[in-house]
């Protein structure tokens, strides 16, 4: 049963993070791009959430199988969230800010922000990531510290990227889509698709 969960959860998760580039034409803006991948990232994130539920729950109401399918699923969607948000996170900083600062500045306002949380983000996610490996190899009993180490920590890092998300989507990306200019829009897409292509070129 729990092999079905888990190969259910990742065929789930690798279908949402195919690569929609191809069907998002200028027209449709940067922010639609970017709100794809929030998309994508919003799923991953359930599906961790679901694992480290699980994995926290006492001993006795788990199974080795299940506690087993959960380590093995939450080590591939770190991997996977890993290899979105430094991607992500550059086709704001480097195409959508600095166009957008033009309008409503960088610093003291939204831009500065987002990019804070960005660096809070990205630290607090690879120190975590840092620690699942022994984790997820172990074969000790799931204690206290492991929850306070390990599984709290992750919990909070969703719940740090889930409140992100919903500032971009809400505020700054609605900002960016009353502010640029339609050939502004076409630019900032572009440069986007070219930090795309110059990361796969980067992993051949």
């Amino acid at each position: 049963m729990f092999q079905c969960v888990w190969s259910d959860a990742r065929r789930e998760w690798m279908e949402e993070s195919k690569p929609k580039s191809h069907r998002i034409e200028e027209s449709d803006g940067p922010t639609h791009l970017l709100k794809e991948e929030h998309r994508a990232t919003l799923l991953k994130l359930e599906l961790i959430e679901r694992s480290l539920s699980y994995l926290r729950k006492p001993a006795e109401e788990t199974l080795p199988e299940g506690v087993a399918v959960n380590k093995a699923l939450l080590r591939d969607l770190a991997v996977a969230l890993e290899k979105e948000i430094g991607p992500h996170f550059r086709k704001e900083e480097e195409a959508l800010f600095p166009v957008l600062a033009e309008y409503i500045g960088k610093e003291y306002g939204p831009i500065e922000v987002m990019v804070r949380e960005h660096e809070k983000i990205r630290a607090a996610f690879f120190t975590w990531k840092k620690a699942l490996p022994s984790f997820c190899r172990s074969i000790a009993p799931i204690d206290e510290g492991i929850r306070k180490a390990v599984l709290d920590p992750g919990l909070r890092i969703v719940h740090l990227i889930r409140l992100h998300i919903n500032k971009e989507n809400q505020v700054l990306f609605k900002l960016s889509e009353s502010s640029l200019t339609d050939e502004e829009k076409k630019k900032v897409t572009a440069r986007m698709h070219s930090i795309t292509d110059a990361l796969r070129g980067e992993e051949c």
